[in-house]
């Protein structure tokens, strides 16, 4: 007995099954086989038992039991015995559906005064028995349990078939939710002239629709001035010299086939508005006719004079008279 005690909680941490509902009441049937010296012949046997199903626990259950026998026969007198007793339980689950499972228990015998070998006393017992489950709250049990008489030592075999039933189902586990981690606010980079520059590097966010802006959110313009296009006074003629500088306004309409062009002519204020005004005109005329021998196309190119309207130096000196002479090339997809 002491070795079947010691085996089962070896096998538990292995071996453990569960049961989703706090009781059970199990009927049972069954037969009882005396040890011979107790003159008392094999005879059937039923019984009750209610179990209270344990949790964070190394036993699975406790049960109170008793089983009654009325057909026995002692030396040819009948009579009748009555049994009570507690038992703890261990399951072993083997599938979804079987387990072993492994008792010990201690109780008291009643039996009938007409008896003269067989008296009242206390028993211990232990057992094994194959467990069924039918559904989740009905199972069957086969069970062989030894019980021992305190007094001589005599046993009794009993060999029953239960009808376990679970009722008052566990409560489910409270099951603690992680504490989410704060959702940080995704920042937005928005770009709200739609010039494919964000606003954080846009340093022009006002920028009309369809304009060709560089890196920084601004207007691209290739100022042919700085290119080294800049025109003598009086003069719209380039010369070859400068041709390399504006091949680099046609590579770039090359690179970008949809495209147009704008240039816009400027001169300095020396003269008449409204002369300035026409050579401001046929200097960017003057570009474009060296753009459409470059291969740009005569309808992507369009060409506007703001003659001395618009200067970007001082016209009191030369120099700044000389930066004034300009074409400016900007871009519209």
């Amino acid at each position: 007995m002491k070795k079947i005690a010691i085996a089962l909680i070896a096998a538990t941490a292995l071996f453990a099954a569960d049961s989703a509902y706090n009781y059970e009441l199990t009927p049972t049937i069954g037969g009882v086989h005396p040890e011979g010296n107790l003159g008392t012949n094999e005879h059937a046997t039923i019984g009750l038992r209610v179990g209270r199903n344990l949790e964070n626990s190394l036993l699975d259950q406790v049960e109170l039991g008793f089983n009654y026998s009325n057909n026995i026969k002692e030396f040819g007198v009948k009579g009748n015995a009555a049994r009570y007793f507690v038992n703890v339980i261990k399951d072993f689950g083997l599938t979804n559906n079987f387990s072993l499972y492994g008792l010990v228990g201690a109780g008291w015998e009643d039996v009938s005064a007409k008896f003269v070998d067989n008296e009242d006393g206390g028993f211990g017992q232990y057992g094994l028995g194959l467990k069924y489950k039918v559904t989740d709250n009905f199972a069957l049990r086969v069970e062989a349990v030894d019980a021992i008489k305190f007094e001589h030592g005599d046993h009794n075999l009993f060999y029953t078939l239960g009808f376990a039933v679970g009722f008052i189902e566990k409560s489910a586990p409270v099951v603690v939710a992680a504490p989410e981690k704060p959702i940080m606010p995704k920042v937005v980079n928005l770009d709200d002239d739609n010039d494919g520059v964000l606003n954080d590097v846009d340093k022009c966010p006002n920028t009309p629709a369809g304009v060709v802006v560089d890196e920084t959110g601004c207007e691209k313009v290739i100022v042919l001035r700085d290119l080294g296009v800049n025109f003598a006074f009086d003069s719209y003629k380039i010369t070859p010299k400068y041709l390399d500088e504006i091949k680099k306004v046609a590579e770039f309409m090359g690179e970008n086939p949809s495209y147009r062009v704008v240039l816009e002519g400027h001169t300095d204020s020396t003269g008449a508005e409204a002369y300035n005004l026409k050579l401001s005109e046929k200097r960017a005329n003057a570009v474009a006719k060296a753009l459409e021998n470059l291969g740009v196309s005569s309808s992507k190119i369009t060409t506007v004079g703001y003659g001395e309207a618009k200067p970007v130096a001082d016209n009191k000196t030369k120099e700044g008279r000389a930066e004034n002479r300009r074409v400016e090339a900007k871009f519209n997809k």
